[in-house]
């Protein structure tokens, strides 16, 4: 079997064709629905900022850990760390039943949708917000979105191979088939997200300041 780029290709628009799509429109829907309720709820309801204050502070990245000795971001670390992230997302997939990468994606949803009302009830602009998120966005969600599809995708045929259905992928080929897009979808979108989160958002940003 050739495993030259052209099969490589094809092995991925398979794999998206037999469920990697609707997985990935799903957690497209999923996570739009729950950011939106997020900052809602943040907003409208008393106590659930203060109370998500205190949940996501925890689990927001250490600025530290993606900035450079001038404190500013590095487009290196950040690429890293969320090339880290991705993978262990799809990982999860392998846990059957449980399907983590939905929780995983649960959390970024909400994280989003908190930070938004973080911003509002700081008194800062919505639109503020959205610039600071949109320029990088554009290339980092629609990488972690297929990093949700391929870890429920992996979740689902890993279910049903030990429910006794020998048609899905084995574990060899599930790990082949997220390697395939780190390397050859999620590495290149990272990368272009990172360059722009460090030099081109917070000059956007600084218009709204």
């Amino acid at each position: 079997m050739s495993l030259g780029f052209p099969a490589v290709c094809e092995e991925l628009l398979s794999a998206w064709r037999d469920g990697v799509k609707r997985e990935t429109g799903h957690s497209a829907a999923a996570f739009l629905i729950l950011a939106v309720l997020a900052c809602a709820g943040c907003l409208l309801i008393p106590g659930l900022l203060d109370l998500l204050n205190g949940v996501m502070g925890n689990l927001t990245v250490d600025l530290e850990a993606v900035t450079d000795e001038s404190g500013n971001l590095s487009a290196p670390a950040v690429f890293l760390s969320n090339l880290q992230a991705t993978t262990f997302i799809m990982l999860y997939g392998l846990v059957p039943f449980v399907r983590l990468p939905a929780m995983a994606l649960g959390l970024n949803a909400v994280m989003l949708g908190w930070l938004a009302a973080v911003y509002v009830r700081s008194g800062l602009s919505l639109a503020l917000y959205l610039a600071a998120l949109i320029p990088h966005a554009i290339f980092e969600i629609p990488a972690m979105l297929l990093a949700f599809g391929v870890g429920l995708y992996v979740c689902g045929q890993v279910t049903r191979r030990l429910r006794g259905n020998e048609q899905t992928r084995s574990i060899t080929s599930c790990l082949s088939l997220m390697g395939q897009t780190l390397l050859l979808a999620l590495a290149p979108l990272l990368l272009a997200a990172a360059f722009v989160e460090a030099y081109v958002t917070p000059a956007v940003a600084a218009w709204f300041l």
